[in-house]
């Protein structure tokens, strides 16, 4: 049931190591976030219960897009397997609040906008791309591909506590890396289940130039080359406060023990 989301979109052919938005996105949060993920497989002990939930949320979705299956009914299925699954709560949090958001925010989507979505091509769909200026293969996966409000679009569900701001859409390297998976769409989108007392589902649409689509493959080029050198280097700040490898980086073996465990790996993964 529980998955780990970096390794969603692994190349068909098996080839490791390779390139997606998670991996980029990860490197350039903090080089040495990525190598402790990534290259020595340490994962928090006890999984955060907001991640499950999104992944219960999307699975929910694509079950439906998929195949018709009830939204609501499915999704309290699954969630119901998790309950005693060892899931890690924040202090606000408990699993009958996850359970009550996900059945508000997806009985929404149902009545207020599911009608504004037709035309589906495709739901979980995944892609790998060999591009020249790239040494790997970059996958991934989309969401959903389909008409919004007339206009075909590549959608990624989100599930947060707070709104999304309009400039995460513009700036997103996922959605970048979605428009290039699809070139033929006429736009991309955010679609935000916000965890909320009163839930709420906000749409964040933006387009894709060839400049904007230029800019990202450079960016993914260089962070490749990087990855493949094995530069890895801390980044200190703020952020540091709420990272699952804090402890590793100030040499807590205490906590090291208490919060991580290193995940089985047959072989290098970059």
């Amino acid at each position: 049931m529980i998955h780990d989301p970096a390794e969603e979109g692994k190349p068909v052919s098996g080839q490791t190591p390779y390139l997606s938005y998670s991996r980029i996105n990860r490197y350039l949060h903090c080089p040495e976030q990525y190598r402790q993920y990534y290259v020595e497989k340490l994962r928090l002990r006890f999984v955060a219960a907001s991640l499950v939930f999104g992944q219960i949320v999307h699975r929910t979705l694509a079950g439906f897009f998929q195949r018709g299956e009830a939204p609501v009914k499915s999704f309290l299925a699954l969630w119901e397997q998790v309950k005693d699954a060892g899931l890690g709560y924040g202090q606000k949090e408990s699993w009958q609040k996850f359970q009550t958001s996900g059945q508000a925010l997806l009985g929404k989507f149902l009545r207020e906008e599911l009608p504004r979505i037709g035309n589906v091509a495709a739901a979980e769909k995944s892609f790998e791309l060999r591009i020249t200026s790239l040494d790997l293969p970059f996958v991934g996966v989309i969401d959903l591909i389909a008409d919004v409000d007339g206009k075909r679009t590549v959608v990624d569900f989100k599930t947060a506590n707070a709104a999304y701001q309009e400039h995460e859409a513009v700036l997103s390297d996922q959605l970048t890396a979605y428009q290039l998976a699809e070139p033929e769409v006429e736009q991309t989108a955010l679609c935000v289940l916000v965890k909320t007392k009163e839930p709420k589902i906000e749409w964040h649409v933006a387009t894709r130039s060839g400049e904007d689509l230029a800019e990202f493959l450079a960016k993914a080029e260089y962070i490749g080359r990087e990855i493949a050198d094995r530069r890895f280097y801390k980044r200190p700040g703020k952020w540091c406060s709420w990272c699952d490898y804090l402890p590793v980086c100030v040499k807590d073996e205490k906590r090291i023990k208490e919060t991580l465990v290193r995940i089985a790996h047959t072989k290098p993964n970059r």
